[in-house]
């Protein structure tokens, strides 16, 4: 996954603290990567955490990395620059945010090559499969739909602690994930 995003403009959505696009410029090497949200505060924590893993991190120092925010609803907060892989992590809790993903992809995915990446639980958040059906239909194909290995929801604390990880994660060994990628038909 990591090298078919090589030389590649990346952009993630509701980052919250950016992990995905983190691991795409630490572990891969894209021509840039962009770590959106809508809050300030976490736009300020996201600039903190892209520090944290520059330093010592393994990969190109050519990479660009920022943090960024995007208001869904605004296009004049959408970069300029069309994008070959759009991200998110489950961003869907209710029906009404579903218009606003799916105009946000739209509007920041290259129209000729361009893929948006998703990963949500199996079920339980609102709209999600609306989400899923629309995007089938409108424009996209979903040229792939799976369940996310187990080895994705492993602890990913650096300490190893179980009770800790629990704490913070709790959802993470109980929940079904499942992977989506949609490409422009």
């Amino acid at each position: 996954m990591i090298q078919r995003m090589a030389d590649r403009k990346i952009l993630e959505l509701g980052a919250g603290c950016g992990i995905p696009a983190l691991a795409a410029a630490v572990y891969g090497t894209p021509q840039s990567v962009t770590i959106t949200d809508l809050n300030p505060e976490t736009i300020d924590n996201i600039r903190h955490n892209i520090e944290l893993n520059r330093k010592g991190a393994h990969h190109d120092d050519n990479t660009t990395i920022i943090a960024s925010s995007i208001d869904w609803a605004d296009e004049a907060t959408y970069p300029s620059e069309k994008l070959d892989y759009v991200i998110c992590s489950d961003c869907i809790y209710q029906r009404d945010i579903v218009p606003l993903l799916q105009k946000v992809v739209t509007g920041l995915l290259d129209p000729n090559h361009g893929a948006f990446l998703y990963v949500a639980p199996e079920g339980g958040r609102d709209g999600l499969p609306e989400f899923i059906a629309a995007m089938k239909t409108e424009g996209f194909e979903c040229v792939k739909e799976e369940v996310a290995p187990d080895v994705y929801r492993g602890n990913p604390l650096k300490s190893g602690d179980e009770e800790d990880c629990f704490l913070h994660f709790h959802e993470l060994a109980s929940t079904v994930y499942v992977l989506y990628e949609f490409r422009r038909c």
